[in-house]
């Protein structure tokens, strides 16, 4: 039903603004000056370019270029680098609280427990990002190694980026939190419209299997292994959502329902990216 889709694309929206939010915490603490709003526009441009490019690759070297453009490019990395990981833990965190809610069985108990054990992985990089103390073990080692680098310009670019990583550890406590409830909420988000989406076409299945199985595919699609995620997304969802009933054809739909809107998403960040250069022809030709 197409409230539904509409409905579903709202929550869509409303992940990004998160997601804008979020990345606005970390780049002030880089120093970084972007409102809500150029971060936004930021991350819809980025799903325009990663359409071109297989897994996130593009997506990410957009975003990077145009956080990069304020002059740091290395603490326009480690913002980067940690609002991903703190999506990923998210997204895969969530992952776990639907299958543990589910309990499925069969094939599906041990790719819950491989979710489990990439949940349990992204968290412990999550305390080495965030936390001062878990930290340090990693910084420490690679300072030393750093210091006996004879290359002056690897030097002094990895000095930089071990100060910009401690930057996040010297944060107020309250810090990872917000960023991780932050992270969370757009999740919650993006599983609500999943679950519209899947109304819409007619299926029955639980909101918590339907995240964990969001959550098994959108982990995969972070590998540089397919274009827009086609192909990944259609067959993981075909795999994980059969023993609830749902047919391929469904599984299916529901894939391109999902990558609709991205494609709408995307085709905001065109539209930003087109204002761009129009306003960049305007500025030559008054010049």
């Amino acid at each position: 039903r197409m409230d539904e889709v509409l409905t579903g694309l709202v929550l869509l929206l409303v992940t990004r603004i998160l997601a804008a939010v979020r990345m606005k915490l970390l780049t002030d603490k880089q120093g970084l000056s972007f409102s809500p709003a150029e971060l936004f526009e930021i991350g819809t441009t980025a799903t325009f370019y990663g359409l071109i490019l297989p897994g996130t690759i593009s997506g990410g070297l957009i975003r990077w270029y145009k956080l990069a453009k304020q002059g740091e490019p290395v603490r326009a990395l480690a913002a980067l680098t940690w609002d991903r990981l703190a999506d990923a833990a998210a997204v895969a965190g969530i992952g776990v609280a639907g299958w543990l809610l589910s309990r499925p069985g069969g094939a599906h108990t041990a790719v819950g427990l491989a979710l489990l054990a990439v949940f349990a992985g992204l968290a412990l990089l999550y305390l080495v990002g965030f936390s001062h103390r878990t930290g340090e073990f990693l910084l420490l080692p690679i300072e030393t190694v750093v210091r006996r680098l004879r290359g002056r310009w690897g030097h002094t670019k990895l000095q930089e980026a071990i100060a910009a990583a401690r930057q996040y550890h010297k944060a107020e406590p309250g810090f990872p939190y917000a960023v991780a409830v932050l992270s969370i909420a757009a999740q919650v988000a993006g599983a609500g419209a999943f679950l519209l989406w899947a109304r819409s076409i007619g299926t029955s299945v639980g909101f918590a299997e339907l995240t964990w199985a969001r959550s098994c595919y959108m982990l995969m699609m972070l590998l540089p292994i397919t274009f827009a995620g086609l192909g990944t997304r259609e067959g993981i969802l075909i795999l994980l959502l059969r023993p609830y009933g749902v047919s391929g054809a469904e599984a299916v739909a529901l894939a391109f329902l999902q990558l609709g809107a991205t494609l709408v998403m995307a085709g905001l960040g065109g539209l930003f990216e087109l204002r761009t250069f129009w306003r960049a022809e305007r500025s030559i030709g008054k010049a």
